[in-house]
């Protein structure tokens, strides 16, 4: 019957292909084909085809239909605008299809698309969730759960680079991931689909849009980079993984703020990362279902957002809009549409689908406008994909299928995602690694030998498969035996017998590895969590009688608590994929382990819902990862304790050697949870004020050791030279004497009772601080981050090195290597300058450390040659390695370096003198651990008040009214109605910028104590002076202007680190410059710009009454309203300059090219208001 079926299909295809050719040359003239011209802008070329559809067309562009189902007169007539194939669909029923037989299968529909009037190409599409995981014997990679454990952004974008590869080899161009769903309850059957119960990870690993689709597209545009990209598809929006208990396509029960904070962080960067396409959640949120939901589709999706690509719905979640399904669709599918759906998916029935959406248009239930909308955004996408040019596959890809590249990426990240739970029954008895040499060992457990349950759900079929035949990769029993030494016997029984358990003794150790059966969507749901049978019983059996480890393969947690005393150790291996010998490599010490768990670990199924961050907390293991607790709420004493917990390890070495643990404390304390948070250096190099950054050093010092850190990376003395680089907010100025001069914070942060150039710190309140990043890294080429210095040496020294000098002088105990190159040579290679002038030259004592795994980026490839790196840059004079990808192999490249004379002893003596030096300089050898006396000074109301301060002087006035002598600022505080708007008011995570909380900081209030700019106004002006605030105020309140005295507009960048800020047009992002123009249009305004740098403002500059530099502030948003309001006078002058336009950067004060809009030095003064008496 189905090659009847196919028959009849291929027969149909032929005769639409006969007929469409007749079609098209009836009457030639009728069609303009500008639109097939590549050469012209996309928009003209989405406009002009559009005009040319009949409704019949666009209606069948808003179409997604089942392979299955197609016919030749849908294709000629109909023109759908996608076709699918759902899981397990493939060109061979045997599911065995090659990459060629799915090239032919995919062209022979596109050659069908072709041939209609139009010939608009369909966009086919496949879910590749986990790898192109309904392809025969492809890559699979772990399931998101797995990810989410790496923490690691750069792996998945490259896992989406190689799942794209592999996809569009064999011809398909859409795939349905990622889903970055937040899973907040692990009894959903989806939670594996997740990367997290934290929105931050799931943020973060929208990464993998960047390899899906590609990375050079514009922040926010939709962007497929090649043939060896596809259309990715964020899914599923928004909340689905929010339901009550964890019901599949259930409602989830969240206020506004709960939903944009814990659900929708994911969409919004996908939406920056270019993501071409979302997929509509088949669940509701508060009662209404999230494909009738106008407000976050349309309103918020489209419009806050500004999503530019096309919305889909989910397999027929048209349908399933009404209980019963499908009972009143005519009225389901206008009000989706109307919602915001752009393109329907499996529609039940073709043909009706036409006749209902006709019928809706022509009586006017869904606006004309609405279809237009759809297929403009359709047909963008098409564009974009470059399918007009390029319709049709090629067989170039089909060797990158299962390469060897993308095998051991599988590997590698299996290894990152394995989280150790528990190793051993007795402390300092850890059970793993495990002894590759033994005399007999037992591997046991329904998934060591079965591909199938290895990989999960969603793998050759919807619900998975549950054996080996149609996956290809290696088993974890396989794994094993190619790991263990060849004497090792390793017998192997899923479930052991009683005659195999009798011989107990006789075992080293057993590895028992089971968990779920696969599963996918509501056959997941899961109410109980337990670990099937026979599963449960092997543990049992053998580890009542053998010293085991049991490997869990799940989807998410499963109830262990009552068997944890019996297992020796515990892995959580999560859904691995093909690639099992990625578990072995971690369980026999190859790597270690470093996967840090994604979500909580419940104790009892009864606790759930339960997320870190919750009142009733209380796990058996805790969401977890480098901080005491990930949800970024740790307090002092956890931090204390958690350093104190590794200090006790170091203290137990032979020779008691304490470590000194690092941190971030770029400004103040800024992973702390609500520590003080400072201006960022650019603003502190306005205030032209030594003492002050001291006093902030001193205050970031004691907050930093008050839980338990003695060692800070900080500061930052880079002379920022052009301020596209994404760390120019870390320089303190273009000017090398300021930078000079700032750099006394270094005598707040250790002491300023030492002898000059010698390493101090001055007791408990003090830290080991590091000058960074030496050298040049402010003077790169365009500013691009980790790029090339191309200079002088006098200019070298005169520009760049005259802060590194002072520092030494001040006797800064460490100092920080450049990621850059200087004229090429990159600065952890460059023994001139890091031993000969450093060391030499400034008699430097202290230690040079690498920056974050700066070794790997020696290579073009990070990494590709490590072990010449490494022996490289020690040899250049690094002493310390900072996160080398191994330490195993750290331990051998550097003994087998010496051992063959390649870094001498004398140059490993040398480092580690420097280090103990430090060390004892620090007084870790008297007194290691942390204690709690300083918990108290952490943001107490001195340093509140310091940052304050240093707000206030690092404001810079940089125009003060339209008319002279007729100033706007100091604002009176008594008035009858002000408007406060901008994307900038009421954000302290904005406020802040990077380096807060996280890396690349964070867009809201939640984990910052603090005041922001709107607060500071609200408590500043008199009682009686109304306040209106909207972020971006819509034409209402616009049309109210003449009531409004004045508006005070705060809007800025976005939030970046290091080459995530690389910005080459330096404009204010939206909605930020839409505000301004359009509140400052109609009332008087004074605009502040919160910014780690100058941004675009001449071409704004007339309409804007007063200009106001913030910089990034900090938390204490009252320092600003402190000088507009005229408390305070404005003292603060540029540090940099402000340039007109990008085009003349780089662009410093002394150039012979200097035409600023405000020079260097520039800045308005203002005089205290004197109060009435």
């Amino acid at each position: 019957m189905e090659s009847l079926k196919r028959a009849v299909v291929c027969l149909m295809l032929l005769l639409l292909w006969t007929d469409g050719s007749k079609a098209q040359t009836h009457n030639p003239s009728r069609i303009d084909t500008r639109y097939k011209n590549p050469k012209l802008p996309m928009a003209l070329r989405v406009r002009s085809l559009l005009a040319q559809m009949t409704l019949k067309e666009k209606i069948g562009q808003m179409s997604q239909l089942n392979h299955v189902n197609i016919t030749a007169d849908i294709l000629r007539e109909y023109s759908p605008g996608s076709l699918i194939s759902g899981a397990g669909e493939t060109p061979r029923p045997d599911n065995r299809a090659t990459p060629q037989d799915w090239i032919n299968f995919v062209n022979d529909y596109q050659k069908g698309s072709m041939s209609s009037r139009l010939g608009i190409p369909m966009l086919y599409s496949i879910d590749s969730v986990h790898g192109h995981n309904s392809l025969y014997r492809a890559t699979i990679f772990p399931h998101n759960v797995g990810l989410g454990a790496t923490r690691d952004r750069d792996l998945v974008k490259r896992i989406g680079a190689a799942t794209a590869l592999e996809t569009r080899a064999t011809g398909i161009p859409f795939a349905f991931a990622p889903c970055i769903a937040v899973c907040r309850d692990p009894r959903w059957g989806r939670c594996y689909e997740s990367f997290s119960e934290d929105p931050l990870v799931v943020e973060e690993m929208t990464d993998m849009i960047l390899g899906l689709q590609g990375d050079n597209g514009a922040k926010g545009v939709p962007y497929v980079g090649g043939k060896d990209k596809v259309v990715a598809c964020a899914k599923h929006y928004v909340g689905d993984g929010g339901t009550t208990s964890g019901r599949d396509e259930n409602n989830t029960i969240a206020n506004w703020h709960g939903l944009l904070s814990m659900h929708m962080p994911g969409y919004y960067h996908a939406i920056i990362k270019g993501v071409s396409t979302i997929m509509v959640s088949y669940s509701s949120w508060n009662g209404q279902k999230m494909h009738a939901n106008r407000t976050l589709v349309t309103d918020f999706l489209k419009g806050v957002l500004n999503f530019r690509g096309f919305v889909i719905s989910d397999w027929q979640g048209v349908d399933r809009m009404t209980d019963p399904w499908g009972t009143n669709y005519s009225a389901s599918l206008a009000t989706a549409i109307n919602a915001g759906v752009d393109m329907v998916m499996v529609p039940p029935n073709a043909t009706e689908f036409l006749r209902l959406m006709t019928s809706h248009v022509e009586n006017n239930l869904i606006p004309m406008s609405r279809i237009d909308d759809a297929v403009s955004r359709i047909l963008r996408v098409k564009f974009i994909a470059g399918l007009f040019d390029q319709p049709l596959a090629d067989n170039s890809l089909v060797g990158q299928i299962r390469k060897q590249e993308h095998m051991d990426l599988a590997r590698e990240a299996v290894r990152k995602s394995l989280v150790l739970l528990k190793n051993g029954k007795e402390a300092g008895k850890p059970m793993i690694p495990l002894p590759k040499k033994a005399s007999k060992i037992l591997v046991a457990g329904t998934h060591a030998n079965n591909l199938g349950l290895q990989c999960g759900g969603w793998t050759v079929f919807w619900q998975g498969i549950r054996n080996s035949s149609l996956i290809a990769g290696t088993t974890i029993l396989n794994g094993i035996t190619l790991t263990v030494d060849p004497s090792t016997q390793v017998v192997y029984s899923e479930n052991p017998d009683s005659d195999t358990l009798a011989e107990a003794d006789e075992y080293s150790y057993a590895i028992v590895v089971v968990g779920e059966l696969p599963y996918a969507e509501q056959f997941g749901d899961n109410f109980n969590l337990t670990i099937p049978e026979p599963g449960l019983s092997t543990i049992n059996n053998v580890c009542d009688k053998i010293k085991c480890v049991v490997v869990l393969i799940s989807g998410r947690p499963l109830v262990i608590e009552p068997y944890l005393p019996k297992i020796d150790a515990l892995v959580a291996a999560w859904l691995p994929g093909a690639e099992g010998q990625g578990v072995a490599d971690v369980l026999y010490g190859d790597y270690g382990f470093t996967g840090k768990l994604p979500r909580t670990w419940f104790k009892r199924v009864d606790q759930l819902p339960m997320n870190f961050g919750d009142a009733h907390y209380d796990p058996l293991f805790p969401y977890g990862g480098n901080t005491p607790r990930e949800d970024h709420r740790a307090t002092p004493e956890e931090w204390v304790d958690m350093i104190n917990a590794f200090q006790n390890g170091s203290l137990s070495s032979r020779l008691g050697i304490p470590l000194l643990y690092a941190i971030d404390s770029v400004h103040g304390h800024n992973s702390l949870y609500r520590a003080t948070i400072f201006p960022h250096n650019v603003g502190l190099g306005v205030t032209r004020d030594p003492e002050l950054v001291r006093k902030i050093g001193a205050a970031t010092a004691v907050e930093t050791r008050a839980t338990g850190i003695p060692y800070a990376f900080s500061p930052c003395i880079a002379v920022c030279r052009d301020p596209r680089w994404g760390r120019c907010y870390e320089s303190y100025s273009e000017d090398p004497q300021i930078v000079t001069d700032m750099t006394d914070i270094i005598l707040g942060l250790q002491g300023d009772n030492g002898r000059n150039g010698v390493p101090y710190i001055g007791g408990k309140d003090k830290v080991v601080a590091c000058a960074k990043h030496f050298v040049g890294d402010g003077g790169t080429v365009n500013g691009i981050n980790e790029n090339n210095t191309i200079i002088d040496w006098y200019r070298l020294m005169s520009i760049h090195m005259s802060g590194y000098y002072q520092a030494v002088i001040k006797g800064v105990s460490t100092i920080m290597v450049s990621f850059s190159s200087l004229n090429g040579q990159k600065m952890h290679g460059n023994k001139n300058l890091v031993t000969d002038f450093l060391k030499g030259t400034l008699r430097f004592r202290g230690f040079v450390i690498s920056d974050w795994q700066g070794i790997d980026k020696m290579t073009d490839t990070s990494g590709s040659n490590y072990s010449t790196s490494l022996a490289t840059a020690i040899n250049a004079g690094v002493d310390m390695v900072m996160v080398p990808p191994n330490h195993t192999e750290f331990l051998r490249i550097m003994s087998s370096h010496v051992e063959n004379n390649i870094i001498p002893i004398t140059r490993i003596n040398d480092a580690v003198s420097r280090i103990l030096r430090v060390k004892f300089t620090l007084g870790f050898f008297e007194n290691p651990l942390a204690d709690y006396s300083l918990i108290g000074q952490i943001n107490n109301q001195a340093h509140k008040d310091l940052a304050r301060e240093a707000v206030r002087k690092s404001l810079v006035l940089l125009k003060n009214g339209n008319v002279a002598n007729r100033p706007l600022l100091p604002l009176p505080k008594k008035t009858s109605k002000i408007l406060v708007a901008g994307t900038h008011a009421n954000n302290l995570g904005l406020q802040c910028g990077g380096w807060t909380v996280d890396w690349q900081g964070v867009e809201n209030n939640t984990l910052i104590s603090g005041t922001t700019i709107l607060n500071a106004i609200s408590v500043t002006v008199d009682p009686s002076t109304e306040i209106v605030y909207s972020e971006n105020p819509d034409s209402e309140i616009l049309s109210n202007a003449n009531e409004f005295s004045y508006a005070i507009v705060v809007v800025g960048e976005k939030t970046y680190a290091e080459q995530f800020g690389d910005n080459l047009n330096l404009s204010i992002p939206e909605p930020g410059l839409s505000t301004m123009n359009n509140v400052c249009n109609k009332i008087k305004c004074v605009v502040v710009i919160v910014s780690g740098r100058p941004l675009v403002v001449e071409p704004y500059l007339s309409k804007i009454d007063g200009l106001v530099a913030a910089w990034l502030p900090g938390t204490e948003g009252q320092g600003v309203v402190d000088v507009l309001f005229g408390d305070y006078a404005f003292t603060g002058k540029l540090s940099r300059t402000w340039f007109k336009r990008v085009d003349q950067l780089p662009m410093n004060v002394g150039d012979k090219h200097y035409d600023p809009l405000f020079p260097f030095g520039f800045g308005l003064a203002t005089h205290p208001v004197v109060a009435d008496m």
